[in-house]
């Protein structure tokens, strides 16, 4: 199955990050072990480079099908009861999501002011991964959704090619 370009965003931003956080975590330990100097706001910059992969590498995880799931619903039901059992699930994923995207906009409007202690940059920046993810899987979601209701016969959602 083709990605599609809300993934292979994702994709990017989960290389660049993953990127940045071990050169600037090898540049730290190097820095504090041979030259016996630490780096003020490395650990930082790692940190929020985790939280940006958490937040936008589940896009990835779920357009591949490799997050981890319960799919009792799923394997029970077939044919038309399974397709609203699977659309089931993902209307309440969207309700979460469409949460998480609400929370996290408030979350930024609220930190917009504060500024990290090492980056010195406002915090709203590392919040951003929040929504951003959020409207990422959601615009999957409804690519997953539109393939099932366009090829219900497939088996599960990674078998479905994509439909936008």
């Amino acid at each position: 199955m083709r990605a599609g370009p809300h993934v292979r965003l994702a994709e990017w931003i989960v290389i660049i990050t993953f990127t940045v956080m071990v050169v600037v975590t090898i540049a730290q330990v190097a820095g504090r072990y041979v030259l016996s100097y630490s780096l003020p706001w490395a650990d930082e910059l790692a940190r929020y480079c985790l939280v940006w992969m958490v937040f936008i590498g589940m896009v990835v995880t779920f357009a591949r099908g490799a997050h981890i799931t319960a799919d009792v619903l799923r394997d029970r039901y077939r044919g038309r009861v399974g397709l609203v059992m699977l659309t089931l699930i993902d209307v309440a994923n969207a309700v979460l999501f469409v949460a998480l995207l609400y929370g996290g906009l408030k979350l930024m409007q609220m930190a917009a002011t504060q500024m990290t202690p090492g980056l010195g940059i406002s915090k709203s920046w590392i919040y951003a991964a929040l929504p951003l993810g959020s409207v990422l899987m959601l615009w999957e979601l409804l690519r997953q959704g539109i393939a099932r209701i366009r090829h219900p016969d497939a088996a599960d959602r990674s078998e479905a090619p994509p439909a936008l």
